[in-house]
């Protein structure tokens, strides 16, 4: 009885010291992730949104439009994207006068970083992502319709891949960082140390039995 009893301690210690073996070593492995979209992919896919809502304002019967954009200086990058959105679903531009026109106008477009926590106890930090685009448009043919937008997208990215997403060469794909926790940083090295010596104490105490 004592023999097995000390045999299940023993067997106890080593099944602690491979669970912590592994935790630490997970800790530190470099996890592969898929690479979040670019803010600049994502501010593509909500123009590609707006396009298809005042496509659906559109007669059917009308595959000629006449489009009027208004996008500033800030956003021109946007106009190639609606007017390739337009021809693939089947809308071709025209300078007639008797055209369905569209006016599109976007007032603005932003990223907006939330709150940086933690995937689990020693996972890399994430942080909240939040890309929005608002705007309007007026379709005018026989009448006028007129229709104001506001798309968010939101989502979370590892920390350290804010600077992929981001294009340098187009101020509105950044947003503002909130400071990375200092303390929590300052903690995991400690608490690696921690167990990496319990581990061992632990290793070497079933090797004495």
């Amino acid at each position: 009885m004592i023999f097995n009893s000390s045999f299940k301690i023993i067997r106890l210690k080593i099944s602690v010291f491979f669970f912590l073996l592994l935790s630490i070593s997970g800790s530190f492995s470099n996890s592969v992730n898929a690479q979040p979209k670019t803010n600049l992919d994502v501010f593509y896919t909500l123009v590609d949104s707006t396009v298809d809502i005042f496509i659906s304002r559109i007669p059917q019967t009308s595959d000629s439009v006449k489009l009027e954009l208004t996008l500033g200086s800030s956003y021109s990058i946007f106009g190639n994207k609606i007017i390739s959105s337009l021809h693939t679903s089947g809308k071709y531009l025209t300078e007639d006068k008797n055209a369905v026109t569209i006016n599109y106008i976007m007032d603005d477009a932003k990223v907006a970083y939330g709150e940086i926590f933690r995937d689990g106890f020693f996972g890399d930090y994430y942080i909240q992502r939040k890309i929005n685009v608002r705007g309007n448009f007026l379709v005018s043919n026989q009448s006028s319709s007129y229709k104001e937008f506001n798309i968010s997208y939101n989502d979370s990215i590892r920390y350290d891949e804010v600077n992929l997403v981001e294009n340098e060469s187009y101020l509105f794909t950044k947003g503002q960082l909130p400071p990375e926790p200092f303390f929590s940083g300052l903690f995991e090295p400690i608490v690696a140390l921690g167990t990496a010596a319990l581990a061992v104490i632990l290793f070497f105490t079933v090797r004495s039995k």
